[in-house]
């Protein structure tokens, strides 16, 4: 048997025991390239090596394949790659103030390199010295929320047994601190941190930042969560975190800054369409216009917004707000208007 196809049929195992729902065949297919008899002939070969196969129906009443063996983990490798990758995702998750993230991250990486071969440690703990030295994360602007330690725990523990939270939280727009008993349905990420959820005495879902809560702790008191509710779906009704009704959104890009636009995800569901002048349309459906703006003014002259009128009034304000804020005094010469571009 070639190499390339024993290394096949290892990552194959790996990937059958490490989801949890499996793989149907056509996911086989499309995750290594090959036929349909090529991927039947792969879950065969993994069946012969590593004990038969659990199956369970999936959607569509399709076949997924499972995996349960102890035979594998003799043959699982922790690479330096892997590690640094882990790493570095810690550090990024640190530097935006999510240091209970940042730290199971690096608890994992440890317990993956104490799970690693003995004679493979040293030349492991070399190389991945050698990538994190090599490698890093540019400095950026944002916030640094300090959230109240055990938090994202907690949270989860809440989450996960259906249980009312209640928390003292800094209303942003009040300026007060106030008791909340809160529902939660989940944890947003962004820019800032946000637990989802609702009330008692409400029925809209509602967002709180957790840099603004303190003093958190689990209640006795149970709720019955709506089974409707998605996250995902949720969180992508929005451009940033800030919900509102969504609305058609269109933005065409000059074409200088196509190719930059091209690269960009403005929103999980947008579509984009080349010009034949060389510039980019966006369009997507989202709320959000203050966080649109927010972003759009990075672009200065070359993005238009094409619809809504709502969101070119937003932006329109807010350039004239800050050109008020910033003019310079009548008295001082004027310097001509460069544009930053990135590297």
């Amino acid at each position: 048997m070639r190499y390339e196809r024993l290394s096949d049929i290892t990552r194959l195992a790996i990937r059958l025991q490490g989801l949890r729902g499996g793989m149907t065949i056509a996911e086989v297919a499309e995750q290594f390239d090959v036929s349909r008899r090529t991927a039947e002939r792969l879950r065969d070969a993994v069946e012969q090596a590593f004990g038969p196969l659990d199956t369970v129906e999936g959607d569509g009443r399709q076949i997924r394949w499972r995996l349960q063996s102890p035979a594998l983990r003799q043959l699982v490798r922790v690479s330096s790659d892997e590690l640094a990758e882990l790493n570095l995702a810690a550090e990024s998750l640190e530097r935006t103030g999510l240091a209970e993230r940042a730290e199971a991250l690096k608890d994992l990486a440890l317990k993956l390199r104490a799970i690693s071969q003995p004679r493979s440690r040293e030349d492991l703990d070399a190389d991945l010295e050698a990538l994190m030295g090599a490698e890093g994360l540019a400095m950026r602007a944002g916030p640094r929320p300090q959230l109240q330690k055990g938090l994202l725990a907690l949270l989860r523990e809440a989450i996960k047994t259906d249980r009312v939270v209640a928390l003292r939280y800094f209303g942003q727009s009040s300026k007060k601190l106030s008791w909340q008993r809160v529902q939660p349905y989940g944890v947003l990420y962004g820019n800032r941190a946000f637990l989802v959820g609702k009330t008692a005495w409400g029925r809209r879902i509602r967002l709180w930042r957790l840099a603004n809560a303190s003093e958190v702790r689990i209640t006795d008191r149970t709720f019955e969560r709506d089974p409707n509710f998605d996250l995902r779906g949720y969180a992508r009704q929005s451009f940033g975190t800030y919900q509102e009704r969504p609305v058609r959104v269109v933005l065409r890009f000059a074409a200088d800054v196509a190719r930059d636009a091209t690269a960009f995800l403005f929103h999980p569901d947008q579509t984009t369409t080349a010009n034949e002048d060389g510039s980019l349309t966006v369009r997507f459906k989202a709320g959000g216009l203050n966080e649109m703006s927010w972003h759009l003014v990075t672009w200065q002259e070359s993005v238009t917004v094409e619809r809504p009128l709502a969101l070119r009034r937003r932006l329109a304000d807010l350039c004239s707000t800050l050109a008020a804020h910033h003019a310079l005094p009548d008295s001082a010469p004027p310097s001509a208007s460069t544009r930053g571009t990135n590297p």
